[in-house]
């Protein structure tokens, strides 16, 4: 009989980890991870240094010790396009705003980072990169709404890059960017982290596991390499700044999905945060929608004036190159809805329901149905959340049930269908959530099941309207519908 104590350190240095946790002082404490009511499943969690308070504020202290210096902003790199070009392409892709000119290609970029954009298959800019990448060369404040899925998380992640470059090296980050949700802010990471070092801090897990990333260290205590780019939520971030962080190294901010944060409440948060980073910054601003309350907060935090470009239509506006369907349902709404996933069997789904409790009992009916699926929501871990869209992302499982959560975020390129079981309360979560579809330039499809029962006409006339400017077949029962 083995006792527990033994049993314990005998784990420990059997686990393929087990050395190195010794010897590194990593944390290696499992997490249960929910596959249906009754199974669970225990995977590790990621490993991390466990970095203490004291190491963090011996690194503040630092921060705190680094001369101010001066921004360079204008960094000239785009060749100049004819004003015939920038016409052409201001009219095809019809921008409104002013625009100097535009990048053809990323031939502007070092050798290796056209490597590896070569290598995630990125070949040519999309239309907002085109056209915000040299206003942001140029350091100009920009405030730009566009479309999901248009690719704008490259539109500012790569000028950023080359903007840090051209900065005098400091201990802190030179880059800031504000995301309402960790799904997002971890998407955010992902595009930067290609290029260079970051560090990515948001709720749901303990504040000293995310010391190490902000310290620089992930390999090695020996191996200090400090991020230059800081992606976070801005409850977390605050927190941070109130243990001492400083952002007085910022040279750059960008806020991502601004309208998302004012609607979870974000506002003041961003203010103080804003507050802390230098006058002379400069500002990208991101929105999908245009509402005044975003106006309002985009003109107040852009120091210098900002140029204001709008991509596609103005106000509601969806990717064209997805398929939108809409089905009415007045009865037998699930039975319809399994024969949907029939007909679209084989495809990677993301479905879509109003209430958490709902995903899980969709879940479970449709494992009756023998669909291997998930759910997804809020209360959820950090660590089964992450595992799941793991599962999803690589094909574990081609069926995702989730809330609002993931209508932003969520950053799986070969989503082939949207569906929403439960349509939103109002159509900017309709846009968001069938944005997640029709990503990079690829073809999607979004169905939705429409109850009358649950949809008002200033909803109705909403849809009908977002149907109408992405060239969509609207069904005349849609019309017809007295609500």
């Amino acid at each position: 009989m083995i006792n527990n104590s033994f049993r314990k350190t005998l784990v420990g240095y059997l686990h393929p980890f087990g050395w190195l946790s010794t010897y590194y002082n990593m944390s290696t404490s499992p997490h249960s991870e929910s596959i249906s009511p009754r199974v669970r499943i225990m995977r590790p969690s990621k490993q991390k240094f466990n970095i203490s308070f004291k190491e963090f504020a011996r690194h503040c202290e630092r921060l705190k010790q680094d001369k101010i210096s001066d921004i360079k902003k204008q960094i000239q790199l785009i060749p100049a396009a004819n004003l015939n070009e920038i016409q052409d392409f201001v009219n095809s892709n019809k921008i409104e705003g002013k625009i100097n000119n535009i990048v053809k290609d990323f031939q502007f970029l070092p050798a290796e980072y056209q490597q590896i954009l070569i290598s995630k298959n990125i070949i040519a800019p999309t239309p907002i990169q085109k056209a915000i990448i040299p206003l942001i060369l140029e350091g100009r404040d920009v405030i730009a709404i566009a479309e999901t899925g248009s690719g704008k998380t490259l539109a500012y992640a790569l000028p950023g890059i080359i903007h840090c470059q051209a900065q005098p090296k400091v201990h802190g980050p030179r880059i800031l960017v504000l995301a309402p949700t960790r799904e997002l802010a971890q998407q955010i990471q992902t595009q930067y982290e290609l290029f260079t070092r970051t560090c990515c801090v948001y709720g749901g897990v303990f504040k000293n596991l995310q010391y190490s990333e902000i310290l620089g260290i992930k390999e090695s205590r020996n191996k200090i390499n400090l991020p230059s780019v800081i992606i976070g939520t801005p409850g977390r971030l605050l927190d941070f700044m109130k243990d001492g962080l400083t952002l007085k190294s910022i040279t750059q901010v960008v806020l991502d999905e601004a309208d998302r944060m004012l609607d979870m409440g974000f506002e003041e948060q961003i203010k103080q945060i804003l507050q802390a980073v230098r006058e002379d910054r400069q500002t990208l601003f991101f929105s999908a929608t245009w509402p005044n309350e975003v106006q309002r907060l985009a003109n107040s935090l852009c120091i210098q004036d900002p140029i204001l470009l709008q991509l596609g239509e103005q106000g509601l506006s969806v990717n064209k190159n997805i398929q939108q369907e809409v089905i009415i349902i007045y009865e037998n709404k699930f039975e319809q809805f399994v024969e949907l996933t029939e007909r679209l069997k084989g495809q990677k789904l993301l479905i879509f329901c109003q209430k958490k409790i709902d995903t899980q009992k969709l879940e479970y009916r449709l494992s009756l149905h023998g669909l291997k699926a998930r759910y997804l929501h809020g209360d959820l871990k950090q660590a089964e959340r992450d595992f799941i869209m793991d599962d999803f992302k690589t094909g574990a499982i081609n069926c995702l049930i989730t809330t609002n959560l993931a209508s932003r975020g969520l950053d799986v390129s070969d989503v082939d269908v949207v569906i929403n079981y439960d349509f939103p309360d109002n159509i900017e979560d309709y846009i968001h959530r069938i944005g997640r579809t029709g990503r990079a330039g690829k073809r999607g499809l979004a169905i939705s099941l429409l109850e009358p029962a649950y949809i008002n006409n200033r909803l109705k006339n909403d849809l009908v309207q977002v149907l109408q400017q992405s060239d969509q077949v609207i069904p005349q029962e849609l019309f017809n519908l007295r609500l």
